[in-house]
């Protein structure tokens, strides 16, 4: 898998060369004590990767604990590739939206009503069921948490090669996502319909202020999630419930608050349904291509071995 985490970090550093380029190009920054904030902790995570890949190269008289070490120091590179890859993204994001291309809402909301699906109805029901809106709260807010917790779960159960790959679905999805609400923006429903309920409008109030040219400014910490179509988070619900497909007490769980989640992205995230559709298809398709990838790189990993030996074999008959 070294030539797949290789990938992914030449990956994570052209975008970020595209987010220096295209910053200064429109002058817009990172502010200072934002910048400071994250590379501190950047270092922190890098220290730790070393650290780890370090304890994991000594010979252990046991198997088992050298198993454990190598899948653990495996969990932590890709979770520090990451944290680098998840600031890039949110500068990008933030450069997309400010580029104030024709929004796309309105056509979005048009063939919502075409397929039977009325926002402002659906919204409205939610918030006259209370017992709904907060599952539906819960199950929207679980993907942050998952995004901490899938790691952990799938380190501590020796499934350090599904997270490699769940980091790759997220690297993927992420960068097709903004590639395509650059071309294609759409506002929040939530900013649409003029929502303003707490939780709602607020989620999303760095959006217009880009448009307008207001706000040149990103402070990681405070970053909003801006994309609308297609909806990242359906897209992420798929590869969270996909992650966890090898720890069999976990995954059925996985499939319902993930299965919630989707559900919950219209009225909780202010995302059309067309978001949710272009989502679904975008998981499902990113998951399988994704797939293919990793299982052609086992193959390849699995051959190179015994090629090896042939060629050892060959030489002493040789000599």
């Amino acid at each position: 898998m070294r030539k797949i985490y290789v990938t992914a970090w030449l990956v994570a550093i052209i975008l970020i060369i595209v987010d220096v380029i295209w910053a200064c190009r429109v002058d817009f920054r990172i502010a200072k004590g934002s910048l400071v904030q994250s590379a501190q902790v950047l270092s922190a995570v890098l220290a730790v990767t070393v650290a780890s890949g370090l304890a994991s190269r000594p010979s252990y008289k046991v198997p088992a604990r050298k198993a454990f070490y190598e899948n653990v120091a495996q969990s932590i590179q890709w979770i520090a590739l990451m944290s680098v890859f998840m600031h890039a993204g949110a500068l990008l994001q933030y450069l997309a939206v400010a580029t104030d291309l024709p929004l796309v809402s309105d056509a979005l909301v048009s063939i919502d009503a075409a397929l039977g699906f009325h926002w402002l109805q659906a919204y409205g029901w939610v918030m006259a069921n209370p017992g709904w809106h907060a599952v539906l709260q819960f199950a929207y807010a679980s993907g942050s948490v998952q995004l901490l917790a899938i790691p952990i779960i799938l380190t501590l159960t020796s499934n350090s090669k599904d997270y490699a790959e769940f980091a790759v679905q997220f690297i993927v999805a992420v960068v097709v996502s903004i590639l395509i609400a650059a071309w294609l923006p759409a506002e929040s429903a939530f900013l649409h319909f003029d929502v303003r309920d707490p939780g709602t409008i607020s989620t999303v109030s760095d959006f217009a202020p880009l448009r307008s040219g207001v706000v040149r400014e990103l402070a990681f910490a405070s970053s909003q999630g801006l994309i609308s179509f297609p909806s990242l988070h359906t897209i992420l619900a798929l590869c969270f419930a996909y992650s966890l497909r090898h720890v069999r007490f976990v995954f059925p769980v996985g499939i319902v608050l993930n299965g919630m989640m989707i559900v919950s992205t219209p009225t909780q995230g202010g995302h059309y349904l067309c978001d949710v559709l272009s989502g679904i298809v975008i998981g499902v398709l990113l998951i399988y291509l994704v797939r293919k990838w990793f299982a052609s790189q086992r193959t390849v990993e699995r051959v190179a071995p015994r090629n090896e030996a042939d060629d050892g074999r060959t030489g002493l008959v040789n000599s």
